[in-house]
């Protein structure tokens, strides 16, 4: 792995977090390409101590969603898929939130990556986080229909494989247990 993008990747490996830039759609526009390109390299090389980083990426990409009202879907689907990867039941709330951003990721992203910690794990930490008045109760409530809903589609049969294809898919290559 070389390259700019390669580079900036190590960097936020590091710690460093860099500002979105959306003072005009030229920088909006260089801020996606950006995300894309490190998106490609951390999926080229994902590590166990990779799940923040992960995380802070999705949540930058959604937020340039907001802020552009439109994007290329492609990297949002990557990133779902690296933090699906990592297997943590908390994450799903995300996922279901990053699934929800737009009318072609409503239908394009799979519940089964909502799935990877497993369903009974997945299905606990919503219903926790929808019981127990959190703030984002609401929305806990409303993945854990969408997660129950998968499931009795049949979302939850064959998990091994959807995992296999969905790696292969988003091209990722984990360095390490994740």
């Amino acid at each position: 792995m070389s390259g700019p993008a390669a580079r900036d990747l190590e960097r936020l490996r590091a710690g460093e977090r860099p500002a979105a830039r959306r003072e005009s759609p030229d920088a909006r526009q260089a801020d996606a390409a950006w995300r894309a390109a490190v998106t490609e390299a951390l999926l080229a090389d994902l590590r166990p101590g990779d799940h923040a980083l992960a995380i802070w990426l999705l949540h930058r990409e959604l937020d340039a969603l907001g802020a552009a009202g439109a994007l290329a879907p492609e990297t949002l689907y990557r990133l779902i898929a690296a933090v699906a990867r990592f297997a943590r039941p908390d994450d799903a709330l995300l996922i279901w939130r990053a699934a929800q951003a737009t009318p072609e990721t409503r239908v394009g992203v799979d519940v089964e990556q909502a799935l990877r910690a497993g369903p009974e794990a997945v299905l606990r930490a919503l219903v926790r986080r929808a019981a127990h008045g959190e703030a984002d109760a609401d929305d806990a409530a409303a993945a854990l229909a969408w997660v129950r809903a998968g499931l009795t589609a049949g979302a939850g049969d064959d998990l091994p494989a959807y995992f296999a294809w969905s790696d292969e898919r988003f091209g990722l290559h984990v360095s390490g247990p994740t």
